[in-house]
Parts: structure tokens; C-alpha cells; sequence
């Protein structure tokens, strides 16, 4: 009976927890999430901005894309053709000109995992992301896309007259200007890859080989014709410049190493003073000052005084400039003047006995 009673009495456990994440590291990745959405749209409202920008000079851009035409006529086959050709090339422009601010917003999500000095350079990533797009559009805008036209349209001979479409040449066009803008981004993203997880110069050197095809794979998907010269017209630039990516990085390494061997050089120890040349260090510092010679005190005859028949010395007492040349002979500072006891004044008696009125 009282087993039963004390089985009864006895609450039930509460049930293990499965989940074992913790609510601060729920919390962390929340954070995260926030961030990264605030930053996609700040990224989509320069988008959105810079695309509407586009529109009011897409005159102006249809004249630059067909350039490389010289002269050339497009064609469209839908009746909204000749507006998705506009609306695109403002899209398009839209993301170029957000390029740089897509760099910037990778740069700031990842720099808290960056070391202190890679936290400072945001002005030097922003600039060398927009001198790296700059200048894969200008290589792919004047020396990719004329070579590869003209070897499309030679390519047939002359019995086969081409006639593009603008949606065809609008996408052959961005594929090689577009492309080679965010592929000549490579070298900054080999030093953001640096600053997360240092690399090491035998690593960058025996991934030369997996770059080189790397780059032939990405000029056969972005050209599509099938000769070697535009596909190397493609893949050499981007060859080269992941080399310029290994400088950086290679230069970056071999600061550090510089900043270790100074702070590994040892400190020079310094015997600790002697007594004798302590005090010689002190009496360098704090000279002596000449002791002036005492002036010699010169004695003043006592006048005598005769007070009814009797006489009584009095002490005359030195003249003010010789108590200061005393004092200040023996150095001795100066005492307050204090004021004279006052003296009652004793009566006077005659011989006679008689005190005068």
C-alpha cells in the first residue's frame, strides 16, 4: 500500500528536448537574414533606379549597341519586338551600372569574418570593382564582339546574306559585353577568398591549370561560334587576368610575412645602471649653484641713554639693507614682521619722594 502511494506521488518527467539549437544562435542566423535581405534591396533599389535612368537616353543606347553593326539594320518579328528590344537594353544597362554596388554589398555582408585591415579598404574594393568592370565591358564592346561579327558574317561567303533579328543580336551582344564585365571581376574575388581563408603561393600555382580551363569553358559558353581564335580572344583575358588576382594575392602574403619577421625580431636588452653612474646622471641634470660668500657683521656703537639719573643700554638695531644682505647670505627666508609688546609705563619717583604731577 504505501509503495503504491509513493509511486502515485512521484511527477512525471518532462520530456527530453530534441531540438538542440540554442536560442542565440537561432537569434545570430535571424540576424544574418536580415542583413542580407536589407542588402538585396538596397541592391534592387539602384537597380531599379539606374534602369530608370537608362529609359530617358535609350536613344542614345540603341545607337551605342548597334556600333559595332556599322550600319547594319535589325529586324523584329512580333509586334511588341521593337519595345522588348528597348525595354531590354534598359534592363541590361540597369545592371551594369548596379554592378559595382552588387560588389560593395558582397563585400560589407562577408566583413565581419574579414580581418581588421581587410575591414578598412571598402573605398579600394568599390574602386577596383568598378576599373575591373570597366574595363571587360570596354574589351568585350571594342575588340571581342567586331571580331566575332565579322567572323559570323564572312563565314558563310557571300552567297548567304545575314539578316539578325534584335532580339538575337541583343542577346549575342550582352553575352560577350555583360560577361566579360563580371568575369574580369575574378581577381576580386580571389582576394576576398584570401582575406576569409589565407592562401598559400604553391596553392595559387597548381590551380593554374584548373583557370586555364576554366577559361576555355566559360568563352565556349560565351561565344558561340566554334573556331579557336574567338574562344581564345576570351580565354586569354581572363587568364591573365587571374594573374593579376596572384600578384595581388602574393603581395598581400608576403606583407604579412614581412609584419611577422618584425614582430618576431627580439628586443635589445639594456644593462641596468650602476649607483655611481646614477648619480653621476643626476648631478648632469641638477648643477650645482654657487654658494655666495656671508657678508661680514659689522658692529654699531651702543648709545648710552639717562633716564632721571639712571643710565640704561640700548641696542640699536641694524639698518633693513644689512638684515636682507644677511639673509640672504645664509639663505634664510624672510619672517612676517611682528608688532612690538606693548610696555606699561612705570612711574617715575623722585628723590624726595614726591611723584611729579
Amino acid at each position: 500500500m504505501m509503495m503504491a502511494q509513493k509511486v502515485k506521488q512521484q511527477k512525471p518527467r518532462p520530456a527530453k528536448n530534441l531540438n538542440h539549437t540554442k536560442p542565440a544562435q537561432l537569434a545570430a542566423f535571424s540576424d544574418h537574414i536580415k542583413e542580407l535581405r536589407r542588402r538585396v534591396l538596397w541592391v534592387a533599389l539602384v537597380f531599379l533606379v539606374t534602369s530608370g535612368v537608362a529609359y530617358n537616353f535609350h536613344d542614345q543606347l540603341v545607337q551605342l549597341v548597334m556600333q559595332p553593326l556599322n550600319g547594319q539594320k535589325l529586324i523584329y518579328l512580333t509586334p511588341g519586338g521593337g519595345f522588348s528590344f528597348i525595354f531590354q537594353i534598359t534592363l541590361y544597362a540597369g545592371i551594369i551600372a548596379s554592378a559595382p554596388m552588387m560588389s560593395y554589398q558582397l563585400y560589407a555582408f562577408v566583413r565581419p569574418a574579414l580581418p581588421l585591415y581587410a575591414r578598412r579598404s571598402a573605398t579600394k574594393v568599390v574602386s577596383f570593382a568598378v576599373i575591373l568592370m570597366l574595363a571587360g565591358v570596354g574589351y568585350g564592346y571594342f575588340l571581342a564582339v567586331p571580331a566575332a561579327l565579322h567572323f559570323l558574317s564572312t563565314f558563310a561567303g557571300s552567297e548567304v546574306l545575314p539578316s539578325l533579328t534584335a532580339d538575337s543580336y541583343l542577346n549575342f551582344f550582352l553575352s560577350y559585353v555583360a560577361g566579360l564585365g563580371l568575369l574580369f571581376q575574378l581577381p576580386l574575388l580571389l582576394i576576398f577568398w584570401h582575406w576569409i581563408k589565407p592562401m598559400k603561393p604553391g596553392g595559387l600555382l597548381k590551380s593554374e591549370r584548373f583557370i586555364i580551363l576554366f577559361a576555355f569553358i566559360a568563352a565556349a559558353l560565351i561565344t558561340p561560334t566554334p573556331d579557336v581564335v574567338n574562344q581564345a580572344m576570351i580565354a586569354v583575358p581572363l587568364i591573365a587576368i587571374y594573374q593579376i588576382g596572384v600578384v595581388a594575392v602574393l603581395v598581400m602574403i608576403s606583407r604579412a610575412k614581412r609584419k611577422q619577421k618584425i614582430k618576431a625580431q627580439p628586443v635589445a636588452k639594456v644593462a641596468p645602471a650602476t649607483a655611481q653612474e646614477v648619480k653621476e646622471l643626476l648631478q648632469a641634470k641638477q648643477p650645482q649653484k654657487a654658494l655666495q660668500p656671508m657678508a661680514p657683521a659689522t658692529e654699531q656703537p651702543r648709545p648710552m641713554r639717562t633716564v632721571d639719573g639712571f643710565m640704561a643700554r640700548q641696542s640699536q638695531t641694524p639698518p633693513e639693507s644689512a638684515q636682507s644682505e644677511k639673509r640672504g647670505a645664509l639663505r634664510v627666508p624672510e619672517r612676517p614682521p611682528q608688532a612690538a609688546p606693548l610696555m606699561r609705563q612705570r612711574p617715575v619717583f623722585r628723590i624726595d619722594g614726591m611723584s611729579p604731577m
